[in-house]
């Protein structure tokens, strides 16, 4: 990171390194000798990069990883564009890293490993043969998402089938059909700790805890025996699950509880199973293995344990850093592991949890809209790839500002205050513990300003719900979470998005001297604007954009007297 002083009174210089074939490439907006002080080398940046257009925005908290990119202009001194692309060879998915340093009259202290690291990603859509421009000339962008290949949660080894599972084909045995209705279903990818839900009790305001939701469907794969020696083999999940245990029902609520086992399917593929056989299970309430017709069976968890755990570390998929870090690994993304390594403390707060049976679901936009969602997180592109920033305007109730910038000449606000797209939330009830058997959810929660303060565990007042409630009336929305089942993930999950949205937003866009390019797209800011009538106000930097060799900054500003107190005159 860049400290003012070192920018002061200089001029940036962007540095672009490309690999394209095999061999390096090294451009910059200034030409420019960098020196290794480790090896003694000397790295030439030849000039011949244009001056980027970088844009870095926020999404109030989550990411949308098409919305950070950079676009670039260069020229090749030794290729041709369009002979290259006549001979099938073009840059379109090469490596590129965008970086800066500071110069002065043409020369600078830095050295080649001083470079400050910008963005890292793949060149996407390059743009050439312009009539205008030399033959080696080529536009372009470099986006993180081109990586991303459409990498779906559940491969083709976890559909079912008589190859994959040959007990399913009992045409030879003594049922003497094959066993149809788990035929091109999909083994449950289950997770987390799933099940438990809460009613409340009567006349007062504690609740209970109920261990018995029918959450993720298993499919009989195998049968043998007839009669009262019939022995049945039930799948229930991808992997090894971390229950020792489980209870299976059938569709008329008989039940038995008996010990899991894994084994592999024809290609190798690990998963869960159990078993029933009258007389040789842990416990048997009356269930019907009903395979003269065909039904889905339905699993408990809550009473012996969670869903699959890591194949790697082993570790609960069930918290929500622990699922991140899965779930950034599957998609084949660049992240940065070592930022949200360092957030775990506060993501393994969030505990998610459920079932996934479609094939059709892919890893990233599951990932998106299910959990990075929920979290009170920012995620970025930046120099080592995708990296979570913690966002501090919303998580915590004494928000240190990183820096104090006073309006000037050279951070200079260019509008008025105006609304920005987020609208007022007070009231939100939050419905989780999704149930699969009756597709519905089992357990509510509400933070409501209206509450009357009567004892119920499920609704409760919120200080920020009641400063928005008191502004702007009941302002309310309903969410469904799909894969939450634990409650303080519920409550935390309703609290963050009313500290998000209870009080709007309003935003102001600053024009800045490059000096100004060590503040970071979410940072907090202590901002003076006499011209607005701003004493150190708390701002938080939304969005980050560099274009015609100025900086464009836009500070979100809330109206909120927990974190920016008002003065009395």
């Amino acid at each position: 990171m860049l400290h003012p002083t070192d920018i002061q009174g200089k001029e940036l210089c962007f540095l672009l390194d490309l690999d394209w074939l095999g061999k390096k490439y090294r451009f910059s907006t200034i030409p420019i000798d960098l020196v290794d002080s480790r090896s003694g080398q000397t790295f030439r940046y030849n000039g011949r990069l244009g001056d980027p257009d970088i844009s870095q925005q926020t999404e109030f908290v989550g990411f949308d990883i098409d919305g950070n990119s950079i676009a670039l202009e260069l020229t090749f001194d030794d290729v041709d564009w369009i002979t290259e692309w006549k001979n099938g060879r073009s840059l379109d998915l090469a490596d590129a890293e965008l970086s800066m340093i500071v110069v002065s009259d043409g020369y600078t202290s830095f050295k080649f490993e001083d470079r400050v690291p910008l963005f890292l990603g793949k060149i996407k859509d390059p743009i050439i043969g312009s009539p205008t421009k030399p033959v080696g000339h080529v536009a372009f962008s470099i986006e993180n998402s081109t990586n991303v290949k459409a990498i779906k949660l559940l491969d083709n080894s976890f559909e079912i089938d008589p190859y994959l599972f040959p007990g399913l084909d009992q045409r030879a045995a003594a049922l003497g059909r094959v066993i149809e209705t788990p035929i091109g279903q999909y083994v449950p990818f289950v997770f987390g700790a799933l099940g438990t839900w809460f009613i409340r009790k009567s006349g007062s305001g504690r609740f209970e805890t109920l261990r018995d939701a029918r959450c993720s469907p298993a499919y009989i794969i195998d049968a043998t025996g007839t009669g009262i020696n019939l022995e049945i083999t039930l799948i229930i999940g991808v992997g090894k699950v971390d229950a020792g245990r489980v209870r299976i029902w059938d569709q008329d609520g008989g039940n038995f509880v008996n010990i899991v086992r894994t084994q592999t399917n024809s290609d190798g593929t690990r998963y869960s199973y159990t078993t029933y056989k009258l007389g040789s299970v842990i416990e048997d309430n009356g269930f019907v293995p009903g395979l003269d017709e065909d039904q889905t069976f339905w699993v408990s968890w809550a009473e012996y344990g969670e869903g699959i755990q890591d194949p790697l570390t082993g570790q609960s998929l069930g918290v929500a850093g622990n699922l991140c870090l899965y779930l950034l690994e599957k998609t084949g993304l660049q992240y940065n592991k070592e930022a949200w390594i360092g957030l775990l403390p506060v993501l393994n707060k969030y505990k998610f949890a459920g079932y996934i049976n479609d094939p059709g679901v892919l890893a990233l936009d599951w990932f998106q809209g299910n959990i990075v969602a929920n979290l009170p997180i920012e995620v970025f592109a930046g120099p080592k790839g995708l990296e979570p920033r913690l966002n501090l305007y919303f998580t915590q109730d004494q928000i240190p500002a990183q820096h104090h910038i006073l309006e000037s000449g050279k951070f200079e606000v260019r509008t008025g205050l105006q609304p920005l797209r987020n609208q007022p939330i007070n009231k939100v009830t939050i419905k989780y513990g999704y149930t699969g058997r009756l597709e519905h959810y089992l357990s509510t929660i509400t933070i409501d300003p209206e509450h009357s303060g009567l004892q119920n565990p499920f609704i409760a007042r919120d200080p920020v719900s009641d400063l928005s409630y008191s502004r702007f009336g009941l302002r309310e929305t309903v969410l469904e979470l799909e894969f939450v089942w634990d409650m303080h993930t519920a409550y935390r999950i309703a609290r963050d998005k009313i500290r998000m949205s209870g009080l709007g937003g309003m935003g102001v866009e600053v024009f800045a001297f490059p000096e100004f390019g060590y503040l970071e797209i979410g940072e907090i800011i202590s901002f003076t604007s006499e011209r607005l009538g701003l004493t150190d106000h708390k701002c938080q930097i939304v969005s980050k954009n560099w274009s015609g060799g100025q900086w464009r900054f836009v500070l979100h500003l809330e109206d909120n007297a927990l974190v920016n107190p008002r003065t009395v005159s």
